[in-house]
């Protein structure tokens, strides 16, 4: 990591920096996990998930490890976006007919609002496809 004098004066969060990576994150720790990979040889996919699973630790009333992550990947070689859902669903006796008869269809606060977690399936689905890591390694930031 290199120092870049006068850089950052005056900010109100840490700054963390760096010339041959770059991740970006809600909490400067997460950020520094994914860095953390980079450094150790690992590719965006591997860095982005420590930053993911470090954002459920570091800030957890936001992200959440039992909640969703949605990922999209863009291929440096062609360009190509894909996507991984790493969207919850609904349990299934919570259709919209029985939030229409029970809650005059509104999904109301608390435990009726959670869907099946999804993130973890997310993010080993990412590493397994486009990481270069494995899941123990991207984690232990997290640990």
């Amino acid at each position: 990591m290199e120092s870049f004098p006068g850089l950052g004066s005056g900010a109100h969060r840490p700054v963390t920096l760096g010339s041959r990576h770059m991740v970006s994150a809600g909490h400067h720790a997460a950020a520094q996990a994914g860095l953390a990979i980079l450094e150790a040889g690992g590719n965006a996919v591997d860095a982005g998930v420590a930053a993911g699973i470090a954002l459920g630790v570091l800030q957890s009333d936001l992200v959440n490890v039992a909640g969703v992550a949605p990922i999209m990947i863009r291929m440096a070689d062609s360009g190509e976006v894909t996507t991984i859902s790493g969207l919850g669903c609904f349990p299934k006796q919570a259709s919209s007919a029985w939030f229409r008869e029970n809650h005059g269809g509104e999904i109301p606060p608390g435990l009726k609002r959670t869907v099946v977690p999804a993130a973890p399936d997310a993010w080993i689905a990412a590493l397994a496809k486009y990481g270069t890591m494995r899941f123990s390694d991207v984690a232990a930031a997290a640990i």
